[in-house]
C-alpha cells in the first residue's frame, strides 16, 4: 500500500518562493562579491507521521518549511551543512515536540522549458536517489519513513498561467506542474524507506510507492 504525502496548503508558497528567490535573484558574499542565479537550494520539511491503520495508508503530514541559509549552493548541485540540519533537528525536538522532522525539499533550476522537457528535469537525478537514503541514516535512523520533494522552476518565453495539473503518467500520483506568470513549476515527490533486504548493507533505500496530495491544489468535492 503506498504511502500517502499530505503537504499542507501554507506549506506549498514557502517551497516555490524559495525556489523561486534562489532561482531569480542573485546572491551575493558581499555587497562588492561576485553573484550568481538560478541556483539549487535546500531546505527541510517538518510535520508529523501516522501509522498504516486498517484499510488507510501510512500517512506523512508537512506543516511547515524551513530554508537551509548556510547550504552551499551551486547552478547543478546544493550540498546541506550537515551540522545545521542534525542542530535544527534537536532544537524542534526540545522547543517545539509537536512537530518532527519528515523530509527534504531541494530545487532544481532550468533555463527555459526546452532544457527541463530534454533533460526531464522534474525528476530526482541519480545523485538524489544514492543521497536520500544516507541522508536519512544519518539525520533520523529512528524513523521508517522520510519524504523528499524536488521543486524544479524555468523561465518562460511569454507570461503564461494555467491550473495546477498533475504530472502525467506514472508520475501522476506524486507530483503536480502550474505556470505562473513568466515562469513554470513542478512538485514532484520520493519516498526513503526502512530497506528490508539487510544483505545489501544499505538500511534505507530510495521509493518511489507513495501519493502526494496538496489540498490547495485540488478540488476537494465534486458535484
Amino acid at each position: 500500500m503506498d504511502t500517502k504525502l499530505i503537504i499542507e496548503d501554507h506549506v506549498v508558497p514557502q517551497l516555490f518562493t524559495t525556489a523561486i528567490e534562489a532561482y531569480e535573484f542573485e546572491h551575493k558574499t558581499h555587497k562588492k562579491g561576485k553573484s550568481n542565479s538560478k541556483l539549487e537550494t535546500f531546505g527541510l520539511l517538518w510535520g508529523y507521521s501516522i501509522p498504516q491503520k486498517g484499510d488507510l495508508p501510512s500517512r506523512i503530514v508537512s506543516t511547515l518549511a524551513t530554508v537551509e541559509t548556510s547550504a552551499l549552493r551551486h547552478q547543478e548541485w546544493v550540498e546541506p551543512n550537515l551540522e545545521s540540519l542534525l542542530t535544527k533537528k534537536i532544537f524542534f525536538e526540545k522547543y517545539y515536540p509537536n512537530v518532527e522532522l519528515i523530509g527534504t525539499f531541494h530545487s532544481h533550476p532550468y533555463a527555459n522549458l526546452d532544457e527541463v522537457q530534454e533533460l526531464k528535469g522534474w525528476r530526482a537525478s541519480d545523485g538524489d536517489e544514492e543521497f536520500w537514503p544516507w541522508l536519512h541514516e544519518f539525520l533520523c535512523p529512528e524513523q521508517n519513513q522520510m519524504a523528499h520533494l524536488v521543486v524544479t522552476v524555468s523561465s518562460l518565453n511569454s507570461k503564461g498561467w494555467a491550473y495546477p495539473s498533475r504530472l502525467k503518467g506514472s508520475e501522476n500520483k506524486r507530483g503536480y506542474v502550474l505556470s505562473a506568470e513568466y515562469r513554470k513549476l513542478w512538485l514532484n515527490s520520493y519516498l526513503t524507506t526502512s530497506n528490508e533486504n539487510k544483505d545489501d548493507g544499505q538500511k534505507f533505500k530510495f521509493s518511489k510507492n507513495l501519493t502526494m496530495d496538496i489540498p490547495s491544489l485540488e478540488n476537494r468535492f465534486w458535484d
